[in-house]
């Protein structure tokens, strides 16, 4: 199971994501744009970002394409897949080069289709795990810490 956290102004939106998250059987945080800051978002642990681009009402106007900057450049939440929601295509294009600068940022355009949101939640949080567990498998090797715990086992003497 998962941790997915789903950034908006809407609580509409956060519940329809709620259910879709919830049947696909992972556990979803709802953060309302007004209150959501970088230390929110870190402290819901996610295993993948849903953000809106233009969120409104939020502390000090953190748009939504802020917010993906200041993940992205968190150390808790660099790895963490985002994807990107909006329904401004014209915000949109003027973000595609930036967007192509910045890793695992996966953009889906309002409305999307239910069945293409749930494979691309499935896809991204596969390939994150897949992802943690060769970084974990490495650090092992090269009895590097990993996540803040104990270095790799000690490599066996003769």
């Amino acid at each position: 199971m998962a941790r997915v956290t789903v950034i908006n102004d809407s609580s509409e939106f956060i519940d329809l994501m709620r259910e879709l998250v919830t049947s696909l059987g992972h556990q979803m945080t709802g953060l309302e744009a007004v209150r959501t800051s970088i230390e929110e978002v870190v402290r819901t642990r996610p295993d993948l970002l849903l953000v809106d681009l233009r969120l409104e009402n939020t502390p000090q106007e953190v748009s939504g394409w802020e917010l993906v900057i200041l993940a992205k450049a968190h150390r808790d939440l660099l790895n963490v897949p985002v994807i990107l929601c909006t329904a401004d295509v014209w915000e949109l294009k003027k973000r595609t080069r930036d967007l192509e600068q910045i890793a695992d940022v996966h953009v889906r355009t309002k409305p999307f289709q239910i069945d293409d949101m749930s494979e691309l939640i499935e896809r991204l949080l596969k390939a994150s795990r897949a992802k943690r567990r060769s970084v974990r498998a490495k650090a092992a090797m090269s009895q590097i810490p990993v996540d803040g715990g104990p270095p790799g086992p000690t490599p066996l003497r003769r």
